[in-house]
């Protein structure tokens, strides 16, 4: 079956106001002389997962966004000293990532232009009294988990 044009009208906009969205809080990043949005998706995703830290491999059931290449990003995010990589005691093939006490410091300043980049952004929704129609529409379209 075929999308409606509606239904078509809906997924263009949902993905035009995503791409437009994501580059000015990249621009806003940049601005600031941060890494990009990526970086943050990614240590905020370890940091969510606790104190335990996170199994590599697990590590995208965290993230907002999808990483095509979260080896890389991982791996400047280590050699930075932004993430720490342990051998994991129950597997010794699995890694566990840990955000260092740098990495929490950069992604906080990173929160500080991301932040107000999302209240700017989302408060043209939210200010709106029936802002959680959107919210409910989108539920069935996540993940269960979720």
């Amino acid at each position: 079956m075929l999308p409606t044009e509606e239904e078509t009208r809906l997924w263009i906009a949902l993905n035009r106001a995503h791409r437009r969205i994501h580059r000015e809080m990249e621009r806003a990043l940049a601005a600031g002389g941060l890494p990009p949005l990526k970086w943050y998706d990614v240590l905020w995703g370890i940091e969510m997962a606790g104190s335990d830290g996170v199994r590599a491999s697990n590590l995208r059931d965290w993230l907002l966004f999808e990483q095509s290449n979260l080896s890389r990003v991982l791996r400047n995010l280590i050699e930075r000293g932004l993430v720490h990589e342990t051998v994991c005691d129950a597997d010794k093939r699995a890694k566990i990532l840990r955000v260092t006490g740098k990495g929490a410091e950069l992604r906080l300043r990173m929160w500080h232009i991301y932040g107000p980049q999302i209240h700017a952004h989302m408060n043209k929704l939210t200010a709106d009294k029936n802002a959680g129609v959107l919210r409910k529409a989108l539920r069935p379209l996540q993940p269960d988990d979720e």
